[in-house]
């Protein structure tokens, strides 16, 4: 991964501003993603297509005509605990390249983006998502209840696993369902509901940069 990314940095990314994206989503959508790798990439289409949207949109306003960018994605299915977490890290060229004299390119960077911004652009990919999964007979809801599951079906004790790996909780043995123990003084980050600057977060769906 280190070479990986190193080869990124000196080969693959323009010498232009990049901007981290982050994005994750509800624990249910968690779960299926975590089995179906064919929806994890289909909801990185939405999102990537409305992080583009969201460059080429701001151009248009600063009077730049077909103005595009660029994104890199990686797909992360842990979070710092090695709970199970599937969300999104995107490198975004931060701003847009257009034709400039001699059919040259030129970068053109885009200015800060307000927490406003931010908080339409969470409700945009939420929005999206939401279409995509009742496209697929899909529900993002954390609640599960009386829901078919075909993973369990398949495989139920994976699916236990997967499932309480998602939410924080202990799968196995006397504490099954309660939440992991954890030490020390760090406070859980996934129950923090604050909107910091450029974060938003609404029903499970959280972007920041």
């Amino acid at each position: 991964m280190t070479e990986r990314a190193a080869h990124l940095v000196d080969e693959g990314l323009p010498r232009v501003p990049v901007r981290q994206w982050v994005l994750t989503v509800p624990y249910r959508l968690r779960y299926l993603m975590a089995w179906d790798h064919g929806l994890s990439r289909a909801v990185l289409g939405v999102y990537a297509r409305v992080l583009l949207d969201v460059y080429a949109r701001g151009a248009r306003e600063r009077g730049i005509r077909d103005g595009r960018t660029g994104t890199v994605t990686v797909i992360q299915r842990s979070g710092s605990r090695l709970n199970l977490n599937v969300h999104f890290h995107t490198l975004a060229l931060d701003g847009v390249f257009s034709d400039a004299h001699a059919g040259a390119l030129e970068c053109y960077p885009a200015p800060p983006h307000s927490d406003e911004e931010v908080a339409e652009v969470l409700a945009t990919v939420r929005h999206r998502v939401r279409r995509l999964l009742g496209r697929r007979g899909l529900e993002p809801s954390d609640d599960t209840t009386g829901r078919a599951d075909r993973f369990v079906e398949d495989s139920p004790v994976l699916a236990g696993l997967v499932s309480a790996s998602g939410q924080g909780r202990v799968a196995l043995g006397p504490r099954a369902g309660a939440r992991v123990r954890r030490l020390g003084r760090e406070v859980d980050v996934e129950d923090v509901r604050s909107r910091g600057p450029r974060q938003a977060h609404v029903e499970g769906f959280e972007r920041r940069r």
